[in-house]
């Protein structure tokens, strides 16, 4: 009998609510998707700390990294207030909030060199959110890995690469 084969993931989460379920759920997900027989799953989750909040790895598999970001400034806060009024100016703050979200988090994921490597070594890259998106897409020019967003994406991904 042959021993299973390595392959690894990486997610990584900006600026959500709920971090700890959704690192719990992409990863129940993807230890659900291959067969621990042929594959020997093992990942990184990166997330941007907020409030000095450490989270749980539901796996051993799973290795959590949390980096810091960008602390709130003026534009912040003149962001969120037109993101919570309605019509145009609401809809126009909220893009310019996730915007701002999403260049910050590129920022300091950009700058964890050791953690941009490994991202760019494993198999699936994963955007758990929609401020991780900038991040994972500037990997695009230094992996061959499947760069998704989101749960659907990622178990497909995880399925093509496991076929036989």
């Amino acid at each position: 009998m042959s021993h299973p084969k390595p392959l690894t993931i990486c997610i990584l989460l900006g600026a959500g609510n709920h971090t700890q379920a959704v690192i719990d759920d992409l990863w129940h997900r993807a230890v659900g998707t291959v067969d621990p027989a042929e594959w020997a799953l093992t990942g990184t989750a990166a997330y941007l700390r907020q409030d000095g909040v450490a989270l749980a790895t539901p796996s051993p598999d799973l290795q959590l990294v949390a980096f810091e970001g960008t602390p709130p400034s003026r534009l912040d806060t003149a962001l969120a207030a037109a993101a919570a009024k309605a019509g145009p100016v609401g809809i126009i703050g909220r893009l310019l909030r996730d915007n701002l979200r999403s260049r910050r988090l590129a920022r300091a994921f950009a700058q964890r060199k050791g953690l941009v490597d490994t991202f760019a070594g494993s198999a699936v890259v994963v955007s758990g959110d929609v401020s991780a998106d900038r991040a994972v897409w500037q990997l695009r020019n230094r992996t061959q890995a499947g760069l998704v967003h989101g749960p659907v994406a990622m178990v497909h991904t995880l399925r093509t690469l496991a076929r036989p």
